[in-house]
């Protein structure tokens, strides 16, 4: 009798990185029962892959209006191939997770599009899809476990071990997937026990080295100006790059709804703090060849020379909120039980809603959580396999990417200047240190003229161009939201004849956070764009962008058969939502509530929240 095929294979499509995280805790779940498993993104593996596994398990998250991750649009467009014929994928068997926000018009459309598209294809599932949901109670966290349980049952009783063997009990730690070891053994030899390096950064801000990115761009910081009085709570920064052209003819070009992507670096007391902690102070300095490792993560960006002080400040992120699988690995370290055990408490299903309190509510980080969970000794050599990378962050590019030259005007551009409009995060939870964001704390210890490495994101649902330009546009944004539209009205205006513009802005306060006030007044005056603004602290019954949109259902109602594109950017899921029924229910009572609901189906609805 023939050896069922043990392979998994766990293929992840992820914007933010909640996708992969889950991916590869599936991964260790699988490990766990003996199954050779390979987990990857979807861009980096060939459809014929997919049938030399005997089982593969997709996680995918959606971005935008209903789009792929910009990691999966590669696999994407390889599985729309028109020559791929019917019952072509008819031996695979697979299942798939799904992540997204139910405030989206689009609701985990990626998932269900990569489901249909699979079936169309002859494949068939060997354990029932899923859905999460951010809005969910437990949000994504705990759809995922549940999911993630059934799914260890499922594989434990209908794909056994042919030698019957018993999983790794979660008491036992499996092998690192990724593992210094090569790179710290050779140390000793490489140096014959001489180990000279330089004095290693201790205090101040974070290294300036530029990380070696794929695709990247140099980018030179000119302007870091807070916008906001400084008597005012949010410190919210007008940040500005310029970015050379790295070849000739290969300039960045930006257009709305791109992002402009940062890579933080830890702040070097942090990085000296853990490194005391975990009793790396021996090796902490010394070179690593890291071409020595047989296999790296996605996203290590490392520049040579490397010690394990350079990656924990630049490409480890210490700040982060801990997820359970990351407390499930350091607990295997912990010298005394009883941190042990707590920590494995956290880990159980039957007490995520400690797990929550502990870490998710109260935004702990993980240099917080080894200071409490003092006893933790993590071997160096597991660095990389046991903590998460610093993720790139996206910022909304908010001007329209104008080029710029330091040569005479004749000369052509070799510059391009990228706006970025940032609201730094600083709050408090019932912790008593108040909570910083990694990258706003990075992004405020940036002087100018300081370099960094940044990549570029293109808007993967377009609302631009010279044919979009002459189409009415209604945007209704707020806070920070006000980037992407600032972007696009200046796009809209490069056009000749572009259509009607209406913004609705919102804010806390007027006299502190009405962004390019100046620039909407100018335009107003000269009749390009009418404005509706709501401070809802200006007054005692508060005023919200929704208010005034519900206000102006004459104005609507003329502009959704004209075509228009609505384009709702800011930060609240409520006002989002709250946005579209302004626009939606007025429309649908004032006619054939039937015909209308059909003629909203086709609009433009644009939304960019987070």
């Amino acid at each position: 009798m023939a050896i069922p095929d043990r392979s998994v294979l766990v293929l992840y499509g992820s914007e933010t990185g909640n996708a992969q995280d889950m991916a590869e805790e599936l991964g260790r779940l699988c490990a766990r029962q003996h199954f050779r498993t390979q987990v990857d993104e979807l861009d980096a593996i060939d459809l014929s892959a997919l049938l030399q596994h005997g089982l593969v398990v997709f996680v995918i998250s959606t971005t935008g209006q209903g789009d792929m991750p910009h990691n999966s649009l590669l696999f994407w467009r390889k599985l729309l191939r028109k020559k791929l014929p019917p019952g072509c994928l008819a031996q695979l068997r697979y299942t798939c997770f799904g992540l997204g926000d139910s405030t989206y018009v689009k609701f985990n459309w990626a998932a269900r599009k990569l489901i249909r598209r699979l079936e169309n294809l002859g494949a068939t599932t060997f354990f029932e899809n899923s859905e999460a949901d951010e809005r969910f109670p437990d949000g994504i966290e705990g759809a995922f476990s549940t999911w993630a349980g059934r799914l260890f049952d499922h594989l434990l009783v209908e794909h056994p071990h042919p030698d019957c063997l018993q999983p790794i009990p979660e008491d036992s730690i499996l092998p690192p997937r990724w593992s210094l070891a090569p790179a710290l053994d050779a140390i000793q030899n490489r140096y014959n026990g001489v180990k000279k390096v330089e004095e290693p950064l201790r205090t101040g801000p974070p290294p300036s080295r530029l990380l070696p990115i794929p695709d990247g761009w140099d980018a030179t910081l000119v302007e870091n100006k807070r916008l906001t009085p400084m008597t005012h709570w949010q410190d919210v920064r007008l940040v500005s790059f310029d970015i050379p052209i790295r070849a000739p003819g290969d300039q960045l070009q930006c257009n709305p709804g791109d992002c402009l992507t940062i890579y933080s670096k830890n702040f070097p007391e942090d990085v000296d703090k853990l490194i005391t902690l975990l009793d790396w102070q021996s090796i902490a300095d010394q070179p690593l060849d890291l071409t020595l490792c047989p296999s790296l993560p996605r996203g290590l960006f490392t520049p040579q020379p490397c010690t394990i002080r350079n990656i924990l400040l630049e490409n480890v992120d210490i700040t982060a909120v801990p997820r359970r699988s990351f407390l499930r690995s350091i607990s295997h370290f912990a010298e005394d039980k009883d941190q042990r055990d707590r920590l494995l408490e956290f880990t159980q299903l039957d007490f995520i809603d400690e797990y929550f309190d502990y870490a998710t509510r109260s935004r702990r980080s993980i240099l917080e959580v080894l200071e409490e969970f003092h006893s933790v000794r993590l071997p160096a050599h597991r660095l990389l396999d046991v903590f998460p990378l610093i993720r790139g962050r996206d910022f909304s590019i908010a001007n329209s990417g104008a080029s710029t030259s330091a040569t005479p005007s004749s000369e052509p551009s070799t510059t391009t200047r990228v706006d970025l409009l940032v609201a730094l995060v600083r709050y408090r939870t019932i912790l008593r240190k108040p909570r910083q964001g990694l990258c706003s704390r990075y992004l405020a210890s940036l002087a100018v003229p300081s370099r960094l490495s940044v990549s570029h994101k293109p808007a993967l649902s377009p609302i631009h161009g010279p044919a979009n330009a002459r189409r009415p546009l209604v945007a209704m944004a707020t806070g920070t939201g006000i980037a992407p539209v600032r972007c696009l009205v200046h796009e809209r205006l490069s056009h000749p004849d572009p259509g009607p513009m209406y913004l609705f802005f919102g804010n806390r306060n007027r006299t502190a956070d009405y962004f390019f006030e100046d620039e909407w007044e100018a335009l107003e005056r000269a009749g390009r764009l009418k404005v509706f603004t709501a401070f809802s602290r200006d007054q005692d019954r508060k005023v919200y962008v929704q208010h005034l949109v519900r206000r102006e259902a004459l104005l609507m109602a003329e502009l959704i058969p004209q075509n228009a594109i609505f384009a709702v950017c800011g930060g609240s899921n409520k006002m989002a939502d709250a946005c579209k029924e302004a626009v939606f229910e007025p429309y649908k009572e004032a006619g054939d509530a039937v015909a209308r609901e059909k003629e909203l189906e086709s609009l433009t609805w644009w939304q960019e929240i987070w």
